[in-house]
């Protein structure tokens, strides 16, 4: 788990009061607050005003533009944007729980059950940001949050773009190839190229961190982690961890496909692929609490809707 900081409260636009500091950036931090006047928990990012470029302003307005324009229930929703005093301020949804990140640190691997269920619902974010012709960009590990109802939240939409969106050029051509590079995709690295196939890829990348406990290619010299990414087959999972099952196996190797016509053509079909195997789920001690939740109950009634 994110370890926190005790701090002094603060307050921001005389309506956020800062409790503790979930992460500290180069120009920005996370927080943990309350909105006092409805009394709820938030998060509230901050961009300091003395590290304020005209391209981190135009990126920050840009992502809670984004965001507050995309309701999912795996998204956090954004109730503020403004500035104060301090500098830029985004204020959203508090969604508690652990990371994939924190999840491998305590687990190492991920059980088959719960890697399909996480990925599964990673693409049904997907599905709907691609159906908008959003693409995240930087899909990974520690973007991707497990509540303890089971339920996944993907995080930071900051590098996201809009497919043939005018801002797109303006956006993209003022950043240094945005993501992460040991989870890109080849034509990422290479060309700054993204489509619904470039966030696929990512997947591809965290499932197989989950199954195997390990990168996909995992080494000590991250330019020979990403030359892997361009020039070499990876080993297939269940060559690494046997109780992989053969359709997962597969539907991982076609994610990581280095050309993005070989992979999957949509969000949805992998969710389709890796839903069946989302059962039978075993206990994660720590992360996930046990037992029927209302939200759990409603999924119930959800999945009854067919057109």
């Amino acid at each position: 788990m994110i370890t926190r900081q005790e701090v002094s409260p603060m307050m921001v636009a005389g309506r956020y009061e800062l409790r503790q500091a979930l992460a500290r950036g180069g120009i920005g931090e996370l927080w943990e607050g309350v909105d006092v006047r409805l009394r709820r928990p938030v998060a509230v990012k901050r961009i300091r005003g003395d590290r304020l470029t005209e391209d981190a302003v135009r990126r920050f307005n840009r992502e809670a533009r984004v965001m507050a324009s995309f309701r999912h229930p795996g998204v956090a929703a954004v109730h503020d944007f403004g500035s104060d005093d301090f500098g830029l301020f985004l204020v959203m949804d508090l969604v508690e729980g652990w990371t994939v990140t924190d999840v491998l640190d305590a687990h190492d691997q991920v059980p088959v059950p719960w890697a399909a269920l996480i990925g599964a619902q990673v693409c049904a974010v997907l599905s709907a940001a691609h159906e908008r012709s959003l693409i995240h960009r930087d899909l990974k590990p520690s973007n991707l949050m497990v509540c303890r109802d089971a339920t996944v939240v993907v995080l930071d939409f900051g590098m996201a773009t809009v497919l043939d969106s005018s801002e797109q050029s303006l956006i993209t051509g003022t950043m240094d190839r945005p993501g992460t590079d040991v989870y890109m995709a080849p034509e990422q690295i290479t060309w700054g190229r993204v489509g619904a196939a470039t966030d696929l890829y990512a997947v591809g990348c965290v499932l197989y961190e989950m199954l195997t406990g390990r990168r996909v290619f995992e080494a000590a010299d991250p330019a020979l982690e990403v030359r892997g990414h361009l020039e070499r087959e990876p080993v297939r999972p269940a060559v690494l961890e046997p109780s992989v099952p053969a359709e997962v196996d597969e539907v991982v190797m076609s994610l990581l496909a280095k050309e993005p016509e070989r992979r999957p053509r949509r969000a949805e079909d992998v969710v389709r692929r890796l839903l069946p195997y989302a059962r039978a789920l075993p206990p994660l001690p720590g992360v996930v609490d046990r037992g029927l939740r209302p939200v759990h109950l409603y999924a119930r009634a959800v999945a009854r809707i067919s057109w």
